[in-house]
């Protein structure tokens, strides 16, 4: 009779360590996703807040300078978020090529400090050298959200 009670808790005490070792797993997995859905949702909560809208005008003559080489945009924060004013979260493409952070330049043209913030502009200069006349076009992504601004360069 004793041997069968001795059994009996060798495998009650087998069963507690297997299911102490499955709730640590489960936990420590729950813990994981947990934490990339907080990620996931800070990132989804800076794009949702960030806006921009690109002011420059497309007919003006200012956009292009051809003796430097450079295209200005002026692009205005519209969005809640507070941005860099060094323009290290914007991607821009100019006529299908991306453009390198040695190629642009900004200035912050601001009322609120020395973040870009809500309703403060930033001037872009991205040196693009050399460009022919036509239609051309400035794809700009800012955390996620997107602006296209085109303009036609007549020579001169």
């Amino acid at each position: 009779m004793a041997s069968v009670s001795i059994s009996h808790m060798i495998l009650f005490i087998a069963s507690l360590v297997i299911a102490a070792g499955v709730v640590g797993t489960v936990t420590t997995e729950v813990d994981r996703v947990n934490a990339a859905i907080e990620d996931t949702s800070m990132d989804v909560s800076e794009e949702i807040r960030t806006d921009v809208t690109v002011v420059s005008d497309a007919g003006s003559s200012n956009v292009y300078d051809s003796e430097n080489g450079t295209v200005t945009l002026l692009v205005k924060n519209t969005g809640t978020q507070r941005l860099s004013p060094d323009g290290s979260e914007a991607v821009i493409v100019f006529d299908g090529e991306f453009v390198g952070s040695g190629s642009i330049d900004t200035t912050l043209h601001a009322d609120s400090g020395s973040s870009w913030g809500r309703g403060d502009v930033l001037e872009y200069r991205i040196d693009v050298g050399s460009i022919g006349t036509g239609d051309h076009r400035v794809h700009l992504t800012v955390n996620g959200d997107e602006e296209v601004f085109e303009f036609r360069y007549d020579g001169g």
